[in-house]
Formats: C-alpha cells, structure tokens, sequence
C-alpha cells in the first residue's frame, strides 16, 4: 500500500516534469503544492484526464455489499477493473497524482517498524490514481486513491508485511494513463512495478 507521500516541487518545476499540463487558476486559488508528508483524508493535487490541475480528497468512500461504508486510500492493479468500487473510475477517470517520494514501514522481528523514505531517478514522478465523487462530510467531493502493484525486490525487503507498491506511470506514458481511449492492455502494462535500478532510498 501507498499510505503517506511527499511532493517537494514549486510551478515551473512541475511544468518542467509535465510540460503539457495546463495549471489554470490552480496556483491562484489554493498557492504552493509543496507539501512535507501528505497523509490519506486530506486534499492533495492531482492531474485529471483534461490535462488540468485540480484538490481531490485522498480516500474513495462508498458503500460494500454489506450496506456498511467502505473507505481506501489504495486500489490494487489486478482487480481495480472488476470492482464496482473503482472500475468506472478506472475505465473514464484515471489521474496522475505527483510526488518526490513515498514512506513504507518495515516490519521488525520485535514488532515494531522501521520507517523508509523511497524515491525514484525523476526528481518529480506520478502515481498512478483514479478519481471520482464521494460523499466527504455530506457534500459530493472529487476523491481519489492511489493503485498499488506487486513490489520489486526493494519493496519486498522495505513493505514486507504488505507485499505491495505503489504504482508510477512513466513520463512517456503520463498522457496515454489520462486518455480514456487507451486499452486495457495497454493499462495493464504501465502499471507493472519500477524496476530496482530505478528505486532509490533511506531509513528516516
């Protein structure tokens, strides 16, 4: 799972990463993006398929089939299409969600946990997200999660009570993850794990 990140960039960096991006008013209304560490249930900025700059709440809130509420921060790779939870979202809605570095706990023989900060060669890099509204607060909120994938070896050895990571779209790839007409197959491919050569960190 991905549950804590950071994004340490200003405006003209982000354009630098994502040189098709149109920030609108985006800086205007809500100033810098430079966050320390991002935790689930608040606003985060995310890049939605109109090329756009938008908040989104990160966490996706519905209902299971057992009337109760659900709510998740992530989604997984090889069952996000089948979900009703996620599957529209991840066939019309997907989004970049930019980043410097994530944090995993790993799991020590006493129990407790060793804290890592990971990071990848770009020095901005996305996760791959859907989006959709929920009910945040009893209002209709633009929601988001991040989707995780099988870890390479490092993440294996950091996340090893999971067994999972987050999944990074690739820079040639940020445009075909937003257009809804890419396939399936296609889908599949990007959200593969970055390799170990590109996976860089340090305990924190």
């Amino acid at each position: 799972m991905c549950g804590r990140y950071k994004l340490t960039t200003d405006r003209k960096n982000l354009k630098r990463h994502f040189p098709w991006l149109d920030d609108g008013d985006y800086f205007d209304i809500h100033g810098s993006i430079q966050r320390g560490e991002i935790f689930p249930g608040t606003l985060i900025p995310v890049i939605n398929n109109q090329r756009m700059l938008e908040n989104d709440w990160w966490t996706i809130r519905d209902t299971g089939w057992n009337g109760k509420p659900v709510a998740c921060i992530n989604a997984k790779a090889e069952t996000i299409s089948r979900l009703p939870m996620f599957r529209e979202a991840f066939e019309n809605d997907r989004v970049l969600i930019p980043a410097s570095a994530l944090y995993e706990w790993q799991e020590q023989p006493d129990k407790s946990k060793k804290k890592f900060e990971i990071w990848f060669d770009d020095e901005v890099f996305a996760f791959a997200g859907i989006a959709r509204e929920c009910e945040i607060k009893g209002e209709r909120t633009r929601c988001s999660a991040i989707i995780t994938t099988s870890p390479n070896e490092i993440f294996k050895e950091i996340h090893n009570s999971k067994q999972r990571q987050a999944a990074v779209i690739r820079k040639e790839d940020h445009e075909k993850w937003l257009d809804p007409r890419t396939s399936p197959e296609e889908l599949k491919e990007m959200l593969k794990p970055l390799p170990e050569s590109e996976t860089h960190f340090n305990e924190v």
